[in-house]
């Protein structure tokens, strides 16, 4: 026996059927219209998170204790080693550490500076 619907209940699922139309349309345009920033963002992330091959300068690493000094490095070639006095001791040991390192020396109130990329 087939079920009659009232006027009130036949509009009810109507209305209702036309939203869960719109939110179910609305969430399908939501995952295939992502933004480009959004999935670079992504692609980002992903990459991060891969292992990273890091080669730790130890020999400039040495020679920048040797002399008291502050090193500082990263993986794309940055050097800089830095010493709080600018001495003429200090000098000449930095331009010999610059040197064999093809560094550029500086120094002022900082101290004295070798810094550059390898």
């Amino acid at each position: 026996m087939a079920k009659t619907y009232t006027e009130l209940e036949a509009w009810g699922i109507f209305i209702g059927a036309l939203v869960i139309g719109v939110v179910l349309t609305s969430v399908f345009w939501a995952f295939i219209t992502v933004p480009e920033d959004i999935k670079k963002i992504g692609r980002e992330i992903k990459n991060a998170t891969e292992a990273v091959d890091i080669e730790i300068p130890n020999d400039f690493i040495k020679f920048c204790q040797q002399v008291e000094g502050t090193s500082n490095w990263d993986n794309k070639g940055l050097r800089q080693c830095i010493l709080k006095d600018p001495s003429e001791k200090n000098l000449i040991v930095m331009n010999f550490l610059c040197k064999k390192f093809n560094l550029t020396l500086s120094y002022g109130s900082f101290g004295v500076k070798c810094e550059g990329k390898t």
